[in-house]
């Protein structure tokens, strides 16, 4: 086993900060994850309730009831002081939790008062956008990277939606690919959190105004079927320097022939699940797995019930989906009892 000494001046890594970084890492693993809900929840009311007695201030002794310049500055000042507080104390659970908490809430409230006297959606995605760089730029915590991360595309999305009045239903695939190739082609600094974000806040962002508002498709959804069609030839072109057998590549190209088809019949949501369930493959990741599978049901589902078309049409295209998919598993499964037998 390659001694920690050994390792960093292999690497050029300096062994103080390594050992430093190993520590907290084991300090904070340490804690039981029931610890860190008590703690996170505990910590998001302290915020909830200093935020509320800030306003309460604010209101009575400075005469300000709504969100306006004065505030956003409060705010920028509020996620600084949490970045600080991340910095100094890593290795306090509730500490990290009250910094991610407070700079949530800052990042909200410094875009509502830059937004808000404008009355502008884009204003505060733009003001967003700062923030996010620099819980990108914090290697701190991750979770705080992922919900600012998510505020900003929240926020981008919604005022993209805003500006033609109803959804688009196929926006979100516009974040896929950016997520992908974050996760397949890592920069030094850890971004898994935001490549997450872009993977699935948009998705569900879809979901969720889909059940209030009726959407829209740009050129009936076929330029963000494409995108993910795209996405999808470079999961398989990955996959396919792995394969060594002609048998396997046969077989593998039967598979993205057929998901290739489904990209085209299903909707645009189902499309980019089936890139998660590819990427989640290709990375081994049984979290993009789990998340993968529960959206392929749900947009298959409401595929199903969409009154738009014929419900025989549409089970047609689900059977003739099913059966294609089977097919494949079943030659897969025979395929690999044939290598292990031999």
């Amino acid at each position: 086993m390659t001694q920690l000494a050994a390792f960093c001046a292999r690497t050029g890594i300096d062994e103080a900060a390594a050992r430093q970084a190993l520590g907290a890492r084991a300090t904070h693993e340490s804690v039981p994850w029931y610890m860190h809900v008590v703690l996170g929840i505990g910590a998001w009311i302290t915020a909830i309730v200093a935020l509320f007695f800030a306003g309460v201030v604010m209101e009575l002794v400075f005469e300000i009831d709504e969100p306006n310049l004065a505030v956003a500055t409060i705010a920028a000042m509020v996620f600084a002081a949490s970045l600080w507080l991340l910095h100094s104390r890593p290795e306090g659970t509730f500490a990290v939790h009250a910094a991610v908490a407070f700079a949530t809430a800052g990042t909200l409230l410094a875009a509502a008062g830059i937004a808000a006297p404008e009355e502008s959606l884009w204003l505060a995605a733009a003001a967003a956008l700062p923030f996010a760089a620099v819980a990108i730029w914090q290697q701190h915590s991750l979770l705080l990277q992922f919900l600012i991360v998510s505020i900003a595309l929240i926020l981008a999305i919604v005022a993209a939606w805003e500006q033609w009045n109803d959804p688009i239903a196929d926006l979100p695939a516009l974040f896929v690919p950016v997520g992908v190739v974050l996760l397949l082609y890592p920069p030094r600094r850890d971004v898994r959190p935001t490549a997450f974000a872009l993977l699935i806040v948009p998705l569900l962002a879809g979901i969720l105004m889909s059940e209030f508002e009726g959407s829209w498709s740009l050129w009936h959804g076929w330029p963000a079927r494409g995108l993910l069609l795209a996405v999808f030839a470079l999961l398989f072109a990955i996959n396919w320097r792995r394969l060594a057998d002609p048998q396997g590549r046969l077989l593998a190209m039967a598979a993205a022939v057929a998901v290739a088809v489904l990209a085209f019949l299903l909707p645009v949501g189902a499309s980019a699940a089936l890139v998660l369930l590819a990427l989640a493959y290709t990375l081994g990741s049984r979290t993009l797995a789990v998340i993968g599978a529960l959206l392929e049901i749900y947009f298959i589902w409401s595929f199903y019930w969409d009154l738009e078309g014929s419900l025989l049409m549409e089970s047609v295209i689900l059977m003739s989906a099913g059966a294609v998919l089977l097919l494949c598993y079943g030659l897969l499964v025979g395929t690999l009892r044939e290598r292990r037998a031999s």
